[in-house]
């Protein structure tokens, strides 16, 4: 009796059938180059402050958190900021976001 009637065997290549077969892979994303400028905010993280926490506060969505790190120069692994440092926020992320999409772009 054959159960794999209808199935794909173990050996098929699953992959061949994507839209993205074939063509090359960026593996990593290119992140902006962040400068600061005169009208950007500094802040001294408190205890309650997180990255996240920190840019839904000051841009207004939490995702943004990695412009704060990125712009700090902090690891990312982690929300948590060492109470007590100095932090530089950015006011132009809107111009960074689209940095990012161009030099990541196709």
């Amino acid at each position: 009796m054959n159960r794999n009637i209808g199935k794909t065997s173990k050996l098929d290549n699953v992959h061949t059938n994507n839209e993205h077969y074939g063509k090359p892979m960026q593996l990593t994303t290119l992140l902006p180059k962040i400068t600061r400028d005169s009208g950007d905010t500094i802040i001294t993280a408190k205890v309650t402050d997180r990255l996240d926490l920190l840019a839904k506060k000051y841009y207004g969505k939490q995702n943004l958190w990695w412009v704060i790190a990125l712009a700090n120069n902090l690891p990312g692994d982690s929300f948590f900021i060492e109470p007590g440092t100095q932090l530089f926020l950015p006011r132009n992320f809107t111009k960074i976001q689209n940095s990012l999409r161009e030099q990541n772009r196709e």
